[in-house]
């Protein structure tokens, strides 16, 4: 079973969001080496995350690689993607079977887009310092047809979204359950990462809901 992770990456995007599910892929494929995840820039250029590091994009939005879901992560740089009109028509045009998902403030991209009227999402829920709107609010104001869900992941069916910024880790193990992987595989993964604890606990802040 061939499945393809697509992750966006760009300036100033927050490291854990897209390192976590990058990281969770990568050992799954210990078990399974038909897993791929691949960095997706709007060109295939460097882009400097967060703390400075430095990341090459496999492809670039052009490119239109296949893949069985696109994953958009949060961070500073956020604020710039919102306003990314071949990013926000990349993501409208995607088939629809390809899964679209978010980590933290990525999923403002959605919201912009209209991706998530009429369904279930969530995001960060805890500001940084200083921070006039938390995230989640901004996410309402962004997107008012969205039904704000304060979930660590929110499963909508085609439409997954996750709150902060560690959660991508729980996105990640959860994108393998929808890919079709059973739960002990998960567990596997989970245990593997010394991440069994936390992702038991999960379950309870995880919410699968129709579309």
């Amino acid at each position: 079973m061939s499945k393809r992770l697509g992750i966006y990456i760009f300036d100033n995007a927050e490291v854990i969001d897209w390192a976590g599910p990058t990281g969770v892929f990568a050992v799954a494929r210990r078990m399974d080496p038909e897993l791929d995840t691949f960095l997706i820039g709007d060109t295939a250029t460097p882009v400097v995350a967060t703390g400075g590091l430095r990341v090459l994009p496999k492809y670039g939005l052009n490119d239109n690689p296949s893949m069985d879901a696109f994953l958009i992560p949060g961070g500073l740089g956020t604020r710039a993607e919102i306003h990314n009109q071949r990013l926000l028509s990349f993501v409208k045009t995607l088939p629809e079977d390809t899964l679209l998902v978010s980590v933290c403030t990525g999923s403002w991209v959605y919201g912009v887009a209209g991706l998530l009227d009429g369904i279930r999402a969530t995001n960060r829920k805890n500001g940084d310092p200083g921070e006039v709107m938390v995230p989640i609010d901004r996410l309402a104001q962004l997107a008012p047809k969205c039904i704000i869900d304060r979930h660590r992941v929110v499963d909508c069916g085609r439409v997954i979204t996750g709150g902060g910024i560690t959660s991508g880790i729980e996105v990640g193990l959860h994108l393998l359950k929808r890919f079709g992987y059973s739960c002990d595989f998960v567990s596997k993964v989970a245990y593997i990462m010394e991440y069994e604890k936390q992702w038991e606990l999960m379950q309870d802040d995880l919410v699968e809901v129709n579309a």
